[in-house]
């Protein structure tokens, strides 16, 4: 199955996105097109959950939990299997990126590949998740792909500890 990732430059030297193509934020249509072109049904429930998403601040995962609670205070009546099975979709064709932070959770966030690289740091105690950037980390990714022979689609590192706030309390 095609995803958004046709949609990108894959070249592992530059990870940037082609200029001549649009971004979710730039193409508001862009979600239909994409369910379209796969087979999918466009929907305003899933219009809805990509456009939390597209306003959350930056570096904020979503559960699916907090998906249901934000809708719901939009005055939105959209059940739980509705909300996951519209992630899926979302994951499936490349539009969020699934990440499961911390123990049995699963976050989503937008997925734009090769254009803002960046990695987890999860608090273990209390769940808080801060991004960071470092170019060494997506070279050694690029590197260690390209020397066994992988063609590079993403690169993460997830550094799991305890956040200062939760250090204070645990001393």
């Amino acid at each position: 199955m095609a995803n958004l990732t046709a949609f990108f430059n894959c070249d592992d030297r530059t990870m940037e996105q082609d200029p001549a193509l649009p971004s979710l934020n730039q193409e508001p249509e862009l979600l239909k097109t994409v369910l379209n072109k796969e087979g999918f049904r466009f929907t305003s429930q899933r219009q809805k959950i990509l456009d939390l998403f597209q306003s959350a601040a930056l570096g904020h995962h979503l559960n699916a939990e907090e998906i249901h609670q934000q809708l719901l205070d939009q005055g939105e009546k959209i059940s739980f299997s509705t909300i996951y099975r519209a992630l899926h979709v979302m994951v499936r064709l490349g539009l969020l990126q699934e990440l499961e932070l911390a123990e049995g959770r699963k976050y989503y966030e937008l997925n734009t590949p090769f254009m803002d690289q960046h990695h987890h740091l999860v608090c273990v105690h209390c769940g808080d998740v801060k991004e960071f950037e470092d170019a060494k980390m997506t070279q050694v990714g690029s590197s260690e792909s390209a020397s066994r022979g992988f063609s590079l689609l993403n690169c993460q590192f997830t550094v799991y500890g305890i956040c200062p706030s939760c250090q204070s309390l645990l001393s």
